[in-house]
């Protein structure tokens, strides 16, 4: 059931995979909802594509124990397409984690 979890790789075609984002961490109450500019994500792309995803989580969530499933949810497909578009690869490296170590 790849629809429930919080990331969810769905096969779409040879080496190429939608991807989901969103569902409950505790596979309830709501299902993921698909990324639409990362329908047909490839295989080898797969770095690249999650990398601005993971950054935003790690700068915008709310809490230390926010689930990226949650976290997803309550910003929404388009914040996190809006995200990925102005992203630059490995920026991650300069960004605080707000609940990281100091």
């Amino acid at each position: 059931r790849p629809y429930m979890a919080e990331l969810a790789f769905v096969g779409s075609g040879p080496d190429m995979y939608q991807v989901w984002v969103g569902g409950h961490p505790a596979q309830s109450e709501r299902t993921a909802v698909e990324v639409p500019s990362l329908f047909k994500m490839k295989l080898d792309d797969l770095e690249t594509t999650m990398e601005p995803i993971f950054a935003m989580y790690k700068t915008q969530r709310l809490a230390a124990d926010e689930a990226f499933g949650n976290f997803c949810y309550r910003v929404g497909v388009p914040a996190i397409e809006e995200y990925i578009a102005k992203y630059e690869l490995g920026s991650w490296r300069a960004m605080g984690d707000p609940f990281g170590p100091e």
